[in-house]
């Protein structure tokens, strides 16, 4: 008899857990705003910003529900292109951005946690770059997330807490020096669609 409830407690357990994981496909938009670039020639050294455009970024998620908190690991591959004086530079990463959510009212939650960024290739049509010095960072994210049966749409921020930086090492084929920093600082918007 005794036997026969713990059994019963344990099936019932592990279908109630398994009910409240879920996995999916994700992508979206990606606007960033980051970076800055240092350019020095025998005859001047110029600082500047770079300017965001937009990227996108593609990938998976799994979600385990907690009552009204969440835990939402994502894995996603990123491309952004940012520009230097009609100069593109395109930067590609993976990111691993880990989301504790709470549910609010009905399909609306809020979500907060540490991303990894980890830099895969930068490249650029004039300038001539070396391998980014630091290929990983961390950082922090923030946002809301409207979820509607099997699709979910998200507003985050992210924000890299440490540089990126790769060296310059020409532009338009002019030998120069200095240094980009392309440390992640950008707003997503971004759609989900769960499998299970």
């Amino acid at each position: 008899m005794k036997s026969s409830r713990i059994l019963f407690l344990l099936v019932f357990s592990i279908k109630l857990s398994f009910s409240q994981f879920e996995y999916g496909l994700k992508g979206g938009l990606n606007f960033d705003s980051s970076g800055d670039i240092l350019v020095v020639t025998d005859q001047f050294e110029k600082k500047g910003t770079l300017d965001g455009k937009s990227g996108y970024h593609l990938g998976v998620y799994a979600e385990v529900d907690f009552l009204i908190l969440y835990l939402r690991p994502e894995l996603q591959f990123t491309k952004v292109i940012t520009q230097y004086e009609n100069q593109s530079i395109n930067t590609s990463r993976v990111e691993l951005p880990v989301s504790i959510g709470l549910k609010l009212m009905g399909p609306i939650s809020l979500f907060l946690g540490p991303t990894a960024f980890f830099s895969i290739s930068q490249d650029s049509n004039e300038l001539t770059i070396d391998k980014i010095q630091n290929n990983t960072s961390l950082g922090l994210h923030m946002g809301a997330r409207l979820k509607l049966g099997p699709i979910g749409v998200d507003l985050r921020y992210e924000k890299g807490l440490s540089p990126m930086e790769s060296k310059l090492l020409s532009q338009a084929g002019v030998p120069v020096g200095g240094q980009i920093n392309t440390q992640p600082n950008q707003f997503t918007i971004g759609l989900s669609f769960k499998i299970n």
